[in-house]
């Protein structure tokens, strides 16, 4: 019988592959449609596809869950900051190496870390100190500290994409306590959804366009939504089958499907300046993620010797 752990890693690596093959179809869009375009049809596939979810029967013997009052303020800032992220995600996507803009969503972790230190005033081991100026190195690298490779306005639009989903994160774990996650999910697809659908009057040039997109772009588009839909809900099956500590680090898989993904859609490959600091963002999201690992793994360990 194959174990919960095993299920959650499947799920994680599934979800990684996924979130790839989203974002390479968004790289495809990026000659057929605007950013702001592609995030109101990735955002409004997710409401769909969440309220098709969450049309379906539940069985009657099932405890219902109970939660707490209140909580729509932070659900707004959560969706807002969530559709924002995406908004500057696509951005470099459209307009930089796939690996690289991917990079730089995945960032996250070193952003938790600060706003940690800033906001909530947690106490920081070293150990996780050092992985978040290892990892700020590796952002300033793939930045390029000439400009020479990346432009500042995808410099600010990274930092954005992995600061607002930072944020982002950190909210989830209280929303729990407020709303089902398929709640949490259709929220943030409805205000990313409205994001997009103005943005697309607002007088940006090719950013916000309204262009009808060609056959192959509908389909790409279908595909882009279904792929991210899927990939989030595999993202939840897998945080929910297996400790975050295990299955949070193996999300880096997606830095390395983009990576290939793009060389396959025609991006060079990644100079060294990108490369180092590409796998030093890597290392760092592992180190600050090895604690939890350590404490899952004994965890785990301690409840099989219980047995």
């Amino acid at each position: 019988m194959i174990s919960s752990t095993t299920k959650g890693i499947s799920f994680m690596l599934l979800s990684s592959f996924s979130f790839a093959l989203m974002s390479a179809a968004v790289k495809l869009l990026s000659d057929e449609v605007s950013p702001m375009e592609t995030v109101f049809w990735r955002s409004f596939i997710m409401v769909l596809f969440t309220i098709a979810v969450m049309s379906i029967p539940t069985k009657k013997d099932k405890p219902k869950q109970e939660f707490k009052k209140g909580g729509k303020l932070m659900l707004a800032f959560r969706a807002i900051i969530g559709g924002l992220a995406m908004l500057a995600g696509f951005y470099n996507i459209y307009t930089i190496p796939l690996g690289t803009a991917i990079a730089f969503q995945q960032s996250v972790p070193i952003y938790v870390v600060f706003f940690s230190l800033v906001f909530l005033r947690e106490c920081l081991g070293i150990g996780v100190i050092i992985a978040t100026i290892i990892g700020f190195i590796g952002i300033v690298l793939i930045s390029d500290p000439k400009f020479g490779g990346i432009h500042p306005l995808n410099i600010f639009a990274g930092v954005i994409s992995g600061m607002f989903s930072a944020l982002g994160f950190m909210t989830l774990g209280k929303l729990k306590a407020y709303f089902r996650s398929q709640t949490v999910v259709l929220a943030f697809g409805a205000t990313a959804t409205l994001i997009g659908l103005i943005g697309m009057f607002l007088p940006l040039g090719n950013f916000s366009d309204f262009l009808r997109p060609s056959l192959k772009g509908a389909v790409l588009i279908i595909f882009m939504g279904l792929t991210g839909t899927i990939a989030q809900f595999l993202l939840n099956m897998a945080y929910r089958s297996a400790p975050a500590g295990i299955v949070g680090p193996i999300d880096y898989t997606r830095i390395l499907w983009s990576l290939l993904f793009g060389i396959l859609l025609g991006d060079a490959l990644p100079n060294s300046y990108t490369s180092i600091g590409i796998a030093l963002i890597i290392i760092s999201g592992l180190m600050i993620a090895m604690p939890s690992l350590l404490r899952d793994l004994r965890a785990m360990k301690f409840k099989k010797d219980m047995k």
